[in-house]
């Protein structure tokens, strides 16, 4: 699994993240997950996942093939790393935290990101919320 990983990486384009990836030995099956804080295309997905297929340890290792999916988070995945914060500024992100002994779930738009957290603002009221609080983090998609 450790070596899968290291491959990964070794493939990833400059501007991306590795978010996760899962891999189930039976099925020879790898799915992997990036992001960055530029816009990730189609083409860049398809490389890394060309690169990852002929790379010489999955060649050998694998001499069936491997069945590999590799992706961005979908809409509704939470929010992981603090680029993907940052890429949301102006939106709204729904969001679920501690404040206190009590949990919060609203819905702000998201103001900023800060070295240990984010400011939301709902009805003209800001809020600073600690990374550390924060128990889930989307943005709502809404077409109007």
């Amino acid at each position: 699994m450790e070596n899968i990983k290291k491959i990964i990486e070794r493939h990833m384009p400059s501007k991306a993240e590795l978010l996760s990836f899962k891999y189930n030995q039976r099925s020879s099956f790898i799915k992997i997950v990036i992001d960055s804080i530029e816009e990730i295309s189609v083409d860049d997905t398809a490389m890394l996942a060309r690169d990852i297929k002929n790379d010489d340890y999955i060649l050998s290792n694998f001499p069936d093939g491997v069945r590999l999916e590799v992706g961005t988070p979908g809409i509704g995945s939470p929010l992981e790393r603090i680029f993907q914060y940052e890429k949301n500024i102006g939106r709204n992100i729904e969001l679920e935290y501690h404040h206190g002994s009590e949990i919060i779930r609203k819905t702000y738009t998201l103001k900023s990101v800060e070295k240990n957290g984010i400011v939301v603002e709902k009805n003209n009221k800001k809020n600073d919320v600690f990374f550390n609080d924060i128990k889930s983090a989307k943005i709502k998609v809404s077409f109007d």
